[in-house]
């Protein structure tokens, strides 16, 4: 059986529903993802959309019977306009106020709370709050404490009184549509000096890293609330991010506003496309939309949590061609990672074009291994097998998600953090990140274990090309057991910001393992060019 990577890093999500309200108003496909009217949502200027679903619709996922759980439009609208009233009223009574993380806070019947408010004050115990969280729940030390029979156990309440084992229900599949899942984080950098304090780097710029948490953070938000039925004693669930498809920054950007928003695209039996985005806040307001920074695709899986077995997730209602679109785009996407791990270097030989490819490579620096040659290695070139870095992490409970593993997320950070340090040195300069390519989390990280992470530039054309392709693998050490088993392999693609041919070094490899390496990661970068070009054509830039 497959061990996938828990996802999601320390940042809540309490969601609301808001039915009617369309986010689907964008011409291409990419362009789903607009947020709502943030804080005080009710207020002078604020327009809405409502979606007539009287219409014929088309319906997907499994159980499509389900056609006929459809919320009528009228009262989609009542609790819609209910829910700005008692959201501005909230507001009111919360203030505004600086210092808290990159964490959204929503309830069922309020607007989202930026990240420097003081959403805290809402918790599970409010009877209308829905929470869909990543972050722990119980601390650290309680469970330590329960492990070794305290008093202060979770076994009983304040009172002393003994609790008794919840009782749950089948859980029952609800017809959901894309807009239901949609959640959006404000990261207002440029009001907050507290948050940006967070997540700047030496440079004066947002880190790359924290941000690849949130994104791990949200995608699970998400997930959890696209998988809801509405119950409290229903079966729970546990999502753990399968993989991360695909993140690609699309232009660089500064210290200003953010907002990371996203919804579920694509469902099949139990696994879940969230696609998000981060763009910059328009200086008109947040009901308008500045530019695209970077697209996301993450896949997540459900499982139920007493048995650990696949758990169905609600299917989809498709409602308008622009939804048919996007969904047909998971299929294709998930129909292409099929492909592409038929067609590995692991299961088949490379093809006539890369074999010819390596044997340039071999006649190539053969010449500067011949001592009879005396060919010099030129300036230009760097051996693979130079380009090694390595790093040693203790996982400690502070990155733990819900389920007591290492948050994704988190592993992302890391593996990225090493890989620019290797690419900074690689290039002599501060390189541009690209993208990151499609990753799969093979098995969870446990706490308390050490992670080995081995990086190596894998692949750079050098020449009139300046990008260049860094692996970051991620193992599990054991260290009673004595063993290591690799978690994850991340494929990072840096851009050298120095101009000129010949700026970039070229990669050379020595052996067949490092020839192997060296094709995976030039398969990596052309389909990421695809993918960025594709990206930026739907986006219009």
């Amino acid at each position: 059986m497959q061990h996938l990577s828990s996802c999601g890093r320390s940042a809540t999500f309490l969601s609301r529903s808001v039915p009617g309200r369309s986010f689907l108003s964008h011409k291409s496909p990419l362009q789903l993802l607009p947020s709502l009217p943030c804080p005080a949502s009710g207020s002078a200027g604020t327009t809405r959309r409502f979606l007539n679903t009287k219409k014929p619709l088309y319906f997907s996922g499994a159980n499509r019977h389900l056609r006929d759980q459809i919320t009528e439009d009228k009262l989609a609208m009542s609790k819609a306009l209910q829910a700005d009233k008692k959201g501005s009223e909230l507001l009111d009574k919360l203030g505004q106020s600086a210092g808290a993380k990159s964490t959204v806070i929503t309830t069922e019947e309020a607007p989202i709370i930026n990240p420097g408010s003081t959403a805290a004050v809402l918790t599970a115990s409010s009877p209308r709050t829905k929470v869909f969280t990543v972050r722990p729940i119980t601390s650290w030390i309680d469970k330590l404490a329960s492990q070794h029979g305290s008093p202060t156990s979770t076994h009983s309440d304040e009172n002393g009184a003994t609790i008794k084992k919840k009782t749950y229900q089948k859980r029952e599949l609800v017809l959901k549509k894309m807009q239901d899942s949609y959640t959006d984080v404000i990261l207002p950098f440029a009001k907050d000096k507290a948050l940006l304090e967070e997540y700047i780097n030496f440079g004066g710029t947002v880190r790359h890293g924290k941000i690849m948490e949130d994104l791990d953070a949200l995608a699970g938000a998400i997930s959890y609330k696209h998988a809801d039925d509405g119950r409290a004693n229903s079966s729970p669930l546990t999502i753990v991010t399968a993989s991360v498809d695909r993140i690609d920054f699309l232009k660089p950007f500064g210290v200003s506003d953010l907002r990371l928003s996203g919804h579920v695209t694509y469902v099949g039996y139990s696994s879940m496309e969230v696609f998000m985005k981060m763009e910059e806040m328009s200086a008109e307001g947040p009901s308008k939309h500045g530019d695209t920074i970077l697209v996301a695709r993450f896949t997540m899986v459900a499982r139920d949590a007493l048995t650990g077995k696949a758990a169905q997730v609600n299917p989809l209602l498709l409602q308008n061609d622009t939804e048919k679109k996007l969904f047909q785009m998971g299929e294709e996407h998930k129909a292409r990672k099929r492909l592409a791990a038929d067609s590995a270097l692991t299961k088949r030989p490379p093809t006539q074009e890369e074999r010819l490819l390596i044997h340039d490579l071999y006649l190539e620096y053969s010449k500067y291994d011949d001592p009879h040659l005396k060919v010099k290695t030129p300036d230009d070139v760097e051996w693979m097998e130079d380009t090694k870095m390595a790093a040693i992490q203790i996982m400690q409970p502070q990155d733990r998600n819900i389920h007591d593993k290492i948050f994704g997320g988190y592993l992302m950070r890391l593996a990225y953090e090493l890989a620019f340090c290797n690419a900074s040195v690689f290039i002599k300069s501060r390189p541009l990140f690209l993208s990151l390519d499609d990753i799969s989390f093979r098995k969870p990280v446990p706490i308390g274990t050490f992670l080995a992470l081995d990086s190596q530039i894998v692949f750079a054309e050098g020449g009139d090309s300046h990008s260049f392709e860094v692996m970051v693998k991620a193992d599990v050490l054991d260290i009673q057991a004595g063993t290591r088993e690799t978690t994850n392999t991340f494929w990072f693609t840096f851009m050298d910001p120095k101009e000129g041919y010949g700026a970039t070094p070229k990669i050379m490899p020595r052996t067949y393992a490092e020839s192997m390496l060296y094709l995976e990661g030039k398969r990596r970068r052309m389909e990421g060019i695809k993918m960025a070009q594709l990206s930026r054509k739907n986006l219009g830039l």
